[in-house]
């Protein structure tokens, strides 16, 4: 097998001389840097771990999977937003020469141990400091720290130029010496222009060709990558749409018919203006004083979601508002009233909020929750145990994950969150302001929200809801 893969791997050289010269190049560095030697013909032993054998095995199949050692790629991306400071850079080879580190000379170096520790994924470091003087001591401890373990940090980039000072133009992850202004870095997925320090979406990558198939619309949907949500209203479009794929006869590689294919072109044609969506890096004031999370929910008959935004204030009574994070999900196809699909985005909403704080590690923080259902906020008020066993279940879990936080009204029209549950088209969502900094209001003085206390309602039974409301879903286009 390995003579075999040998022989297949010097045809693909001989074909294309450009590849030939760069992989005798990265062999030349591995001899050079001892990450490999020659072997002598005696010990000669030739395997790959990835590689099936005559049992359908691989050695890779037989290792034992360990813990997982690292965050999860969201909670770094939401960290990164966290920073006054950004500070980006990857390890060099580093597969090559994997040590344990952090614990055994972290001790000397605590601001690169605790990053060493929760901000890499893989080889790439994303992290930052609330300020330039912590940036510098945080990248030199870095810089002190790593070559311990045989690693070497490089592609270093900030939205700070004093961050990188002293840095050569070997070290840095621009094309130009401390010039980032119209640099573009792509980190972990996300692009980022580290000069006005905005994130975006990158469509880049996105192509079909011929006709539009289940699998096509598939691929091009799994490819929008977005951790964050800042696209969720288009995501959720594409979602309900590919769940309505689902129930159609066609297979995998059937064309579309006319007017589903129709869609999917308007949709894909549109796509490329996701790129002109910017949002600040940056979620918060500098030097903020108060730091709020305001969580909005919302359901239709189609799909439910949730979208949380950070609400900060510095001493000049300055108020920045930045949508955090947000997430969207398909109605289930079984018939269901609209308020169970509103407990549900509810749910959600406690779900991801719980996730954000703990990443951030602002458990403590002010968080407002709010909803346009006021059948959902009447359950909540009661015990869960009052409730029939679906809303109980859903009622219990909220009321646990958002212990110490109110749940408050919001009139439908006031609600962001409507625009994932009734979803929207790439080139509509470009514009629409109100979703990425939230509803006007919430950037006035909390004096000025009209927050809707004493709502006049009676406290009906699952029963008499189903009775009044009997609200199916019906799936449309």
């Amino acid at each position: 097998m390995a003579v075999r893969r040998l022989v297949q791997l010097e045809r693909r050289l001989d074909k294309n001389e450009e590849l030939r010269r760069r992989y005798n190049e990265a062999m030349q560095t591995y001899l050079d840097q001892k990450h490999m030697v020659m072997v002598p013909e005696e010990k000669l032993k030739l395997f790959n771990g990835s590689a099936k054998t005559t049992s359908n095995y691989s050695l890779n199949d037989a290792l034992m999977t360990g813990p997982v050692i690292q965050d999860p790629l969201f909670d770094l991306v939401l960290r990164f937003r966290k920073y006054f400071i950004a500070l980006v850079g990857g390890i060099e080879k580093m597969y090559l020469q994997v040590k344990q580190l952090a614990h055994d000379k972290g001790s000397q170096f605590p601001r690169a141990k605790a990053a060493l520790l929760n901000d890499f994924y893989i080889d790439d470091f994303i992290g930052g400091a609330d300020s330039e003087s912590e940036a510098i001591l945080l990248r030199q401890e870095l810089e002190q720290l790593m070559p311990k373990g045989g690693f070497r940090l490089r592609k270093w980039v900030s939205n700070a130029k004093s961050a990188l000072a002293g840095l050569t133009a070997d070290e840095l992850g621009t094309q130009s010496s401390l010039s980032f202004d119209q640099e573009l870095v792509k980190t972990l997925g996300i692009h980022w222009q580290p000069g006005p320090d905005l994130l975006g979406v990158d469509v880049s990558c996105l192509a079909v060709n011929g006709q539009w198939t289940r699998r096509k619309v598939y691929s091009v949907i799994a490819q929008l990558w977005d951790p964050c949500g800042f696209t969720a209203p288009v995501i959720s479009w594409a979602k309900v749409h590919m769940q309505l794929l689902w129930v159609a006869s066609q297979g995998w590689d059937d064309p579309l018919s006319q007017d589903l294919a129709s869609r999917w072109t308007d949709f894909y044609q549109q796509l490329p203006k996701l790129s002109d969506i910017k949002v600040d890096r940056h979620a918060f004031t500098n030097h903020p004083i108060l730091i709020q999370f305001h969580v909005f929910s919302d359901a239709s008959e189609a799909a439910y979601g949730v979208c949380i935004y950070a609400r900060s204030i510095n001493q000049l009574g300055q108020i920045k508002v930045e949508l955090f994070a947000a997430k969207s999900r398909p109605a289930s196809l079984k018939k269901t009233t609209l308020a169970r699909l509103e407990l549900c985005g509810a749910f959600m909403a406690a779900k991801l909020y719980r996730s954000i704080v703990k990443a951030l590690g602002m458990n403590r923080t002010e968080t407002w929750f709010w909803s346009d259902s006021t059948v959902v906020l009447s359950w909540l008020k009661r015990p869960s145990y009052v409730w029939p066993t679906f809303v109980a279940n859903r009622v219990s879990h909220i009321q646990e994950l958002t212990k110490g936080h109110r749940w408050n009204h919001v009139k439908g029209t006031g609600n962001p969150a409507d625009l994932v549950s009734r979803r929207v088209m790439p080139r509509d969502l470009v514009d629409m302001q109100h979703w990425f900094n939230g509803p006007p209001w919430l950037s006035l003085l909390d004096q000025h929200w009209n927050i809707e206390q004493n709502l006049k309602y009676e406290e009906p039974s699952e029963e008499l809801l189903e009775k009044k409301k009997h609200v199916f879903v019906a799936r449309t286009a």
